[in-house]
């Protein structure tokens, strides 16, 4: 696999002030991209079916579909991109799973081999990270062992949890709004003051239809508003099959929409979630391609997140 240098581009920061932090755009010219640290990520597109990965510390991109990669090789497929935080029992490992396209837990229940294409993650070899993917075929329950039996079941769990939070989110967003897609932070279980009851304090980012960006907080299993709601630029609207909410760090996610072809950083540090940062995608991938859905390993660990 050939890996091709990404044009550059100078990201234009707007420093942390008194008043508070405002929204980035990324500009052209010299310089490097600065998508945050650590990350590969992988582009693809239902349309054309191309398939892109980029290191953000490099600042590379590869083209994935590839006859040398046949286990992820996408051409003339269609599918979705999923991030899983994969727990097992003595680890979180994370993955990739590309769904086929029609795939819906909610409507077709526990996946099965037929309803990906591949599952894939990455492992280090000489300080460099390789992705490694097995196709759905090793999953078949006629002619796969146990080991890839329990890895369909965890997922399966997995998929299930995340239908209990959409089911919260959808009750309590505006009906009008309609949700798109979310993203809920680790776990952190504790006692309330008031009456010794079990709290999660995980903030929960979920993304309308429309664009908007609604940041909840869980107490006695009720979520209710952190803060005021605030809108993506150039979001009007969201599918999400066409979206993705990514975990940047403990305070962060990166959010995707095919709509406006852009990745935004929506953070906290010390204020209110809000749009810190914005990248094109045509800034760093072949400007003639379009991805409609996007998925990220980070270098940092995880666990429980969602």
């Amino acid at each position: 696999m050939k890996k091709t240098m990404a044009p550059a581009l100078i990201l234009s920061t707007l420093l942390l002030t008194f008043s508070g932090c405002g929204s980035d755009s990324d500009s052209s010219g010299g310089g490097s991209i600065n998508l945050p640290d650590g990350k590969t990520m992988i582009f693809f597109d239902n349309e054309s079916s191309r398939q892109y990965s980029y290191n953000t510390d490099t600042e590379s991109f590869e083209d994935m579909n590839t006859k040398s990669h046949a286990t992820y090789n996408m051409e003339n497929k269609n599918g979705t991109l999923f991030t899983w935080f994969d727990k097992t029992s003595l680890d979180v490992d994370q993955k990739i799973v590309m769904f086929s396209k029609d795939y819906n837990f909610a409507d077709d229940g526990n996946i099965t081999y037929e309803d990906f294409h591949y599952l894939g993650h990455f492992h280090e070899e000489d300080n460099v990270k390789h992705f490694a993917a097995h196709s759905n075929d090793e999953f078949n329950p006629d002619t796969s062992g146990d080991k890839k039996k329990a890895v369909l079941k965890r997922l399966n769990t997995t998929l299930a949890g995340r239908e209990k939070i959409r089911a919260k989110l959808t009750e309590v967003l505006p009906e009008r709004e309609g949700l798109c897609n979310f993203f809920v932070f680790k776990h952190e279980h504790k006692k309330s003051e008031d009456d010794n009851a079990t709290e999660e304090a995980a903030p929960h980012i979920a993304l309308s239809k429309s664009g908007k960006v609604y940041v909840y907080k869980e107490s006695n299993e009720t979520l209710s508003l952190m803060q005021s709601v605030f809108s993506l630029d150039g979001v009007t609207e969201c599918t999400e099959n066409n979206s993705a909410i990514l975990k940047n760090s403990d305070h962060g996610v990166l959010i995707f929409s095919a709509q406006s072809q852009k990745l935004y950083l929506v953070d906290e540090h010390g204020m209110d979630f809000h749009q810190h940062a914005t990248w094109n995608i045509s800034k760093f991938l072949p400007s003639d391609f379009t991805p409609t859905s996007v998925a990220a390993i980070s270098d940092e660990e995880h666990e429980h997140d969602h």
